[in-house]
Parts: structure tokens; C-alpha cells; sequence
């Protein structure tokens, strides 16, 4: 096949998967992310510092192990960027092969009013000042600024082109063609007030919390919802699914916070797009498991759930109207054997996949370098090749 024929091949194994459709095979995506510099040869802070050694990284792990799809494709760690101004959130450790990111906010927690009431001030005067010391020493300088717009367009650059490439040259298609933007609690858990200052938030203040995410939802999340509602109706056959939306701040909240906080707006996005015709790849860090009640009563082929701490069997017999991404434990492509690897990878085919709803893929993001044995990929990935149950 020409490498866009193999493109379409394999968005078809996605798309049939994803419809309860008996696919000619079972799809298998990579979920391997600082893992593959590593498994390169690469230092860490070689690749993520040069975009020409990460095009390499990311060539070398589709030449090796043959993926029907990548969710991630060199893209995620910018480090650059936030190290023109000299940020250093970022903690790279070459020998032991970890990259850690520290807990931080810029945003104090009786600041909220005021974050709310002006964003862009509040960024400009004090959330720069606390996240990069030239600004809050007024130091920077105008080769500083420029220097970090020039990295945020070589980022953009290499993301059109890798993702070019690993199309036209590996036959690889896009995971999603559009997504929702980023809820505004999320922003606040991610950027704002960091894990600890959320949690804060929640319970001391949450009128202010409410306000100050209505105001981020406004700016940046319901207008993504727009450009959804904007695309055409009915599924992009290019791509294994219409949307991706990932999670993570559901993980400190209890069961009523998730519901009063983040289902509304969840709701808002599967509303859409099932009314549009399309699919959606949901994955929430962590366990999916608070969501599970709500997902129950959304028709079969519209939900794909990325179950990255619960047992997939499980889910399937809690859901069995959402089909399931996922399913093989990072603990065992790190620790076990060849064979437990593809007696795994079999028996998920065999009892979940032989009618369609599954596609094989890592229950986590494969950062570090124990957590995958490259014969052990490698095995699992051919087996995926061969396979039909």
C-alpha cells in the first residue's frame, strides 16, 4: 500500500472499532512518550532541546514497531519556550531518564477577584513576575521576548511538519481532527493555582473559583465550541476519531465536585458532537470511574474511553455501550515477559475485540525508560501485525 492508502487503512481499523464493527484487524496505538527518546539512544534534554533529534526519535519508533497510530508525537514537552525567559518548571534529569514539572501558582488565592476582572493585566504585572524572575525583576529584555516567540514558532513549525511526515511518509493518520478546548477549571488546575491552590479554591471560596472559571470558559472553552459546531456533521473517515478530551483535575475532586464542577461542561461537549455524528476519545488521568454513571445511557459508537488506571474489563461490563482504547498495563511491558506481554495483548483481542469496541493501546503515557522493555514492545506490536481473533 502507498503510504496514504495505509493511512486510510488504518483510520478505517480505528473508525470500525470505534462503530462495534468487526475491524480486519485490531488497531494498536502508541502511547509511548519520553520513552521513545530513550529507547533512541537520546539524553533527554538532547532531544526536547532540538527539534532535528526529535524528528529522528519519533521516525525510529514507527520504523521499529510499526504503530496503526501515535498520540504523541514529540510535541509534548516545548521546554524551549519557557527557557528563553529563563523558566524553570521544568526538571530534566539525563542520568536517571525523568522529566519532572513542578506544582506552582501564579495566581495567589485572594487574587481571584482580580484575575477574573482583567486576565491580560493580571498576567502582565504578576503571573510572569512569578513564573519568570527577569520579569519580576524587570530585567528582560526585548531579545528575550523575541527569542521566545521564535521557540514558540519552531514548536508550531515542527508539530505541522512531524505530523506531516508520520501521514504522508508512515501512512499514519491523525488521532482527532478537531478538539474542545481546554474547560476553564482545567486551565486553573494546570496553569493558574496548581494542584494545591485548587483544592484550596474548591473548598474556601468557590463563588470566586466559579466566577473566575466562567470567565476563562467564556474566553477560551465555549468559543472552541463554536468551531465545533461549525464543522460539518458526520465523522472525518481521515482520522481514527472526531475528538480527543483529556483530564486530569477531576483527580482531587470528590464525586459531588466533579459533578458540579466539570459534568456540565463535559455534558456540553458529548451533547454536541452526538448530535453532530461524531466520535470522541475520552481520557481522564487517573480513574475514569466518577464518570462512569454518566456515561451509561450515551449510544453505542460514539464514546471511546482510555482507561488509564481501571480495569478495562471492568469497564466493559460497567459499559458496554462505550468502546475501550487501551488495556495493556505499562507494568507488565516493563516487568514481564514476552509472553505474558502477548498473552496479554491476546487474551484483550480475544474477549474484548472479536466483535469490535477495542484497540490496543498503553494504560499510561510510557515516559520513563523501565516502564517499556523494547523486545517486549516490539513482540506486542508484531503480534498486533499478525493477529486476527
Amino acid at each position: 500500500m502507498t503510504p496514504q492508502e495505509l493511512s486510510a487503512y488504518r483510520a478505517k481499523l480505528f473508525r470500525d472499532a470505534s462503530a462495534w464493527k468487526k475491524p480486519d484487524r485490531i488497531p494498536h496505538m502508541s502511547y509511548f512518550v519520553t520513552w521513545k527518546i530513550l529507547d533512541a539512544g537520546y539524553k533527554l534534554s538532547e532531544a526536547m532541546s532540538d527539534w532535528d533529534i526529535m524528528e529522528k526519535v519519533v521516525r525510529e519508533h514507527q520504523e521499529k514497531y510499526q504503530f496503526d497510530a501515535m498520540l504523541e508525537m514529540g510535541v509534548r514537552n516545548p521546554i524551549q519556550i519557557s527557557r528563553a525567559l529563563g523558566g524553570k518548571s521544568y526538571i530534566i534529569n539525563d542520568e536517571a531518564g525523568t522529566v519532572n514539572f513542578l506544582d506552582h501558582a501564579i495566581c495567589e488565592h485572594d487574587e481571584l477577584p482580580e484575575l477574573t476582572q482583567d486576565i491580560r493585566k493580571f498576567f502582565w504585572e504578576k503571573g510572569m513576575a512569578r513564573k519568570y524572575a527577569c520579569w519580576a525583576d524587570k530585567s528582560v529584555t526585548l531579545e528575550q521576548l523575541q527569542k521566545a516567540l521564535d521557540e514558540q514558532n519552531k514548536f508550531m513549525s515542527f508539530y505541522f511538519k512531524i505530523t506531516k511526515i508520520m501521514k504522508e511518509e508512515y501512512g499514519l493518520p491523525s488521532v482527532s481532527s478537531k478538539n474542545p478546548g481546554e474547560m476553564g477549571i482545567e486551565f486553573i488546575f494546570n496553569t493558574i493555582r496548581g494542584i494545591r491552590g485548587l483544592a484550596i479554591d474548591m473548598r474556601k471560596s468557590p463563588e470566586k473559583l466559579k466566577d473566575a472559571i466562567e470567565m476563562l470558559n467564556e474566553r477560551y472553552f465555549y468559543p472552541s465550541l463554536e468551531a465545533l459546531r461549525a464543522m460539518p456533521d458526520g465523522p472525518d473517515e481521515s482520522t481514527c476519531f472526531d475528538a480527543s478530551f483529556f483530564m486530569l483535575t477531576h483527580t482531587i475532586m470528590n464525586p459531588k465536585q466533579f459533578e458540579e464542577y466539570l459534568w456540565p461542561n463535559i455534558k456540553k461537549v458529548l451533547d454536541l458532537l452526538l448530535k453532530k455524528k461524531k466520535t470522541i476519545r475520552l481520557f481522564l488521568e487517573g480513574s475514569s470511574k466518577r464518570a462512569w454513571p454518566y456515561l451509561k445511557d450515551y449510544p453505542k459508537g460514539f464514546i471511546i474511553l482510555h482507561p488509564e488506571q481501571d480495569d478495562v474489563f471492568e469497564v466493559r461490563k460497567e459499559l458496554p455501550n462505550i468502546a475501550i482504547l487501551g488495556g495493556m498495563p505499562v507494568s507488565l511491558l516493563g516487568s514481564g515477559s514476552k509472553q505474558q506481554c502477548v498473552e496479554r495483548a491476546k487474551a484483550l483481542c480475544d474477549e474484548l475485540g472479536k466483535d469490535g469496541g477495542f484497540m490496543l493501546s498503553q494504560d499510561k503515557m510510557v515516559s520513563f525508560r523501565n516502564d517499556a522493555n523494547p523486545e517486549n514492545v516490539k513482540a506486542v506490536c508484531d503480534f498486533m501485525l499478525d493477529y486476527r481473533p
